[in-house]
């Protein structure tokens, strides 16, 4: 569908399509090597000849590496085969000539995100072997055996993550001074001026925030992780970081990401979008849900790259795009507590995005698989001996290793061994030592323009977003098609509505140990951690989450449905059939961008196979619809003892009283638990549930009266009608006319929806506690504002700039006109041109949503009776654009969508 303010010209050819890019033909750059001295050194570095030990000493297997035109002048030696080995293997990757990395401490802690360097005392969540020393580190290549050089050295604080810009000159990265509550802040320098140090980030005012891994994007903003999002880790007190963005001097700071805990590693792919790792437990375990996930730049299409629905690897991390090939990944496999590392594996989503099959391990090869049979500690099962893989192509790859051949242990803690830099093959056996130190050495990265590296620039890609509005919208061509309904026929009808339900999180010290009298309270029984009973809002294996539901959209009779929902707010949800009882649910999320129009096929279908033709699309013809709100209690933060006790109460509680057969009490009053008062109704309704919580992360446990699937079930697509309220044992004796008991539509709906949400007892995390208490957490999410209130400014200030026309003037600098008038354009995409009408005339400009010029017309010297076309120029990445023209009228602006 066109939007109103666009011109319906020719009709009949123009249309709304949603452009996915597609890598097609990403090379690497085989040119002409600058003049590296390729002669024997009378001294080899003793390093480098027992690592060429370590590989193996026969020299007619060493010969096999040699190229032919080096053979001739290897003197017959071990060292001389080594060396002409070393050569052949270098020389292969001329944009190797210069690499820069950071050296620093080994990264880690107790569990994923210690990183953060935030906290003090035993609320700290900082790397355990934190050291406020640090180096950024530059090693070109004058002869094979060339050392690196120090470019910025600090003796008062750690350096890490460097990111080298587009054009190769400048390096951003992030800086430590304390382990005590510093937190991380970002600066950037060019590569040839150390003395040109800027810092980019800075605590706001009475807080410490923690920003680092920063990624420079082609629009020149800076992608980064941080701590902005004041979240904190529902089974821990590790504050949590989430992707946000800026200009590339730290101007209009936004949180792109709204997601449960931990994101990390943005990394910059050649098709425009940035790969970065998600970590997210929504109604499923907490520690195998820790895959790869891509977005634009702008925040918008976030979606899975790889394993978000795949147990082993437990996390996916520090991953990379392969040059040549567009469908590989490299990234470690490491675990949910220790070290900030693992073992190198290579992902291939050419077919599908989850599973062992498609993962190849490297570092070593061996089999897909755990090494820990019995890891219910979450160490990940693997070696710990790799950091940062930088793929040249699909078989070298530079890397920080150490030989470590052994599990850690979970009181072991973070190794001290050193990572050094190695060339490294992915057989596992060939490798070239390049640097190492008395520090380690971590995030190798090549110091070059990246078309030298890539053949090609990256995609740039227009701004999708609106910051003008505060709403997103989602369209569905058909809910029976994909795993999340796999053997439900379409024909059937069974499926009426999609409910939406919003995630709240909790707030950052919301779970420190210094609020321990607040936060922590017994452990239920058979719970390996304490992980439910950190500031819960619900019992035993019940939700993680708050949750509010938003309301619901129709399905259509051919499976399709369409429906706005508020940007900027985590979503997920559940197909519902005429009862209000869910089929399938989502056990994940979704965040759109303002102003996001976002597509999906089916339910959780494999993105990687082609869907069927689609059909009607009867919700197409409907239009994007306002999301219904049947029960009242929409826009509420759900709360068993407001919705669901009152029914409780009025239809159950007369019978179900202590000593009933059945075994549950459904008397009103309250227990204490975790330092809050439940209600004595809710705690009968779980108890089983608690109870059968076998030891071990990983179980799926269940509880006939509400048949939920537990906060520690595996994170595999669960197939319809498999949990939830259409299994519920009371879902289906009140269905069955269980003695007579008749609730109203409403209130039947309400108590399957509880049940749906994975029974949470309490919509808000300072319900139900002390007064004292609920200060406490109420002053924290205080502090939190304090950031929010910032950055509404900045999103404000943004959405200013996207309203406003940047016009060149004579000088060719820019100047800002507010834009009152609008006039009509159309967009032929066959052709690739816009259609104005004859009355147009002026300079027409075409900016993208950041205000960079990318088209130029004077309409006036185009003479003609009819319509006026312009061709768009043929680099111009799909997105959508400013059409302004500059005429009799004044300055008018249009908006068109450019597409495939």
């Amino acid at each position: 569908m066109i939007k109103k303010d666009f011109l319906c010209l020719r009709s009949s050819i123009l249309q709304w399509i949603t452009f996915t890019a597609v890598i097609t033909g990403c090379f690497l750059v085989q040119g002409a090597q600058a003049a590296i001295d390729e002669t024997m050194p009378t001294s080899i570095p003793k390093e480098i000849l027992d690592d060429w030990k370590a590989q193996g000493t026969n020299i007619d297997e060493i010969m096999k590496e040699v190229d032919e035109e080096f053979k001739s002048k290897c003197d017959g030696s071990f060292e001389s085969a080594c060396h002409w080995r070393r050569v052949s293997r270098i020389k292969k990757y001329p944009q190797m000539e210069t690499i820069l990395f950071a050296k620093h401490h080994n990264l880690g802690g107790t569990a994923v995100g210690f990183w953060v360097n935030l906290g003090s005392g035993n609320n700290a969540c900082t790397d355990s072997r934190f050291s406020a020393k640090g180096s950024l580190c530059l090693l070109k290549f004058e002869n094979y055996y060339s050392q690196f050089k120090e470019i910025l050295t600090k003796t008062n604080a750690a350096i890490k993550d460097p990111c080298i810009s587009l054009d190769g000159k400048k390096v951003v990265y992030a800086v430590s001074g304390s382990k005590s509550n510093a937190g991380w802040l970002l600066y950037e320098m060019q590569i040839d001026k150390p003395g040109s140090e800027k810092q980019l980030t800075f605590n706001p005012s009475g807080l410490t925030v923690s920003d680092f891994e920063p990624c420079y994007l082609p629009n020149g903003d800076i992608m980064f992780s941080s701590s902005r999002c004041f979240g904190v880790i529902d089974c821990g007190w590790q504050a949590t970081t989430n992707m946000f963005v800026m200009d590339g001097t730290g101007k209009y700071m936004r949180r792109l990401g709204y997601d449960q805990v931990h994101t990390c590693y943005p990394v910059l792919c050649p098709d425009g979008t940035v790969l970065y790792t998600r970590w997210e437990y929504n109604d499923r375990d907490v520690s195998n849900v820790m895959g790869l996930f891509s977005m634009n730049p702008d925040g918008t299409a976030q979606i899975e790259v790889y394993g978000n629905q795949t147990t082993w690897p437990q996390t996916f991390i520090h991953g990379r795009p392969v040059p040549g090939a567009p469908t590989k990944f490299f990234a470690v496999a490491s675990g949910h507590h220790g070290e900030y590392s693992g073992e190198v594996f290579i992902c291939d989503n050419l077919n599908t995005t989850n599973g062992t099959k498609n993962i190849t391990m490297i570092s070593p090869p061996r089999t897909t698989e755990t090494r820990d049979k019995n890891d219910n500690l979450a160490m990940g099962g693997v070696w710990r001996n790799s950091v940062n893989p930088y793929p040249l192509d699909e078989n070298w790859y530079l890397v920080g290793y150490r030989e470590e051949n052994k599990m850690t242990s979970f009181m072991e803690g973070v190794s001290s061994g050193k990572y050094r830099i190695y060339l490294k093959s992915i057989d596992g056996k060939s490798r070239e030592l390049l640097a190492w130190s008395d520090q380690s050495l971590h995030r190798p990265v090549l110091v070059a323009p990246w078309k030298a590296i890539w053949g090609q620039e990256p995609v740039k890609k227009a701004d999708m977003t609106n910051y003008n509005d505060s709403m997103g919208s989602f369209t569905m061509n058909d809910v029976y098609f994909g795993a999340g309904m796999k053997g439900v026929d379409k024909k059937s009808g069974v499926a009426k509505s999609l409910r939406v339900i919003a995630l709240r999180y909790r707030v950052a010290g919301a779970c420190d140990q210094g609020y321990a009298d607040m936060v922590m309270g017994p452990q239920p029984s058979g719970v390996v951690f304490g992980a439910p009973t950190i500031n819960p809002i619900a019992t035993g294996g019940c939700s993680w989450e708050a949750k509010q539901v938003l309301g619901e959209a129709k399905i259509y009779e051919d499976g399709s449905a369409a429906f706005k929902v508020p940007a900027r707010v985590p979503l997920y949800f559940e197909v519902l059939d005429s009862n209000g009882c869910m089929i399938a649910g989502m056990r994940s999320w979704a965040t759109l961008m303002p102003g996001e129009r976002f597509p999906c096929y089916g339910c959780h279908e494999n993105r990687k196979e082609a869907p069927p033709v689609p059909g009607s699309f009867m919700a197409g013809a409907a239009g994007v619809q306002e999301l219904s709100k049947p029960l009242g209690i929409e826009g509420k933060p759900f709360d068993y003892k407001e919705m669901v006790e009152p029914i409780i109460q009025k239809n159950c509680a007369s019978c179900h009283k202590s000593g009933h057969k059945s075994g549950f009490d459904l008397s009103s009053g309250t227990s204490k638990f975790a330092k809050k008062d439940f209600s004595k109704s809710y705690i009968a309704l779980t108890k089983s549930l608690r109870s059968t919580l076998k030891s071990g992360v990983g179980v799926t446990a269940s509880n006939k009266a509400v048949c939920i699937t537990s906060i520690f079930s595996q994170p595999e697509q669960m197939p319809p009608y498999s949990y939830g309220s259409t299994q519920s044992g009371m879902i289906k004796n009140l269905l069955k006319g269980h003695n007579d008991v008749k609730l109203s539509d409403k209130d039947f709906k309400i108590l399957a929806c509880w049940i749906d949400l994975e029974c949470p007892h309490s919509g808000k995390y300072d319900s139900y506690m002390s007064s004292n208490d609920a200060t406490k957490y109420k002053n924290l999410e205080s502090t939190a504002q304090k950031w929010y209130d910032i950055e509404k400014q900045n999103c404000e200030e943004w959405a200013t700039i996207q309203q406003v026309a940047i016009m060149p003037d004579n000088s060719n600098s820019v100047k800002p006109v507010l834009v009152s008038k609008r006039f009509s354009v159309g967009y032929l995409p066959a052709e690739r041109t816009l259609v104005l009408g004859s009355s147009c005339q002026g300079n027409l400009i075409l900016v993208d949503l950041k205000g960079t010029v990318v088209s130029r017309v004077n309409l006036s010297e185009m003479k003609t009776s009819g319509n006026v076309t312009v061709t768009l120029p043929s680099p111009l990445s799909t997105g959508v654009y400013i059409a302004r023209l500059a005429g009799v009228n004044g300055i008018e602006q249009a908006k068109i969508t450019v597409t495939k």
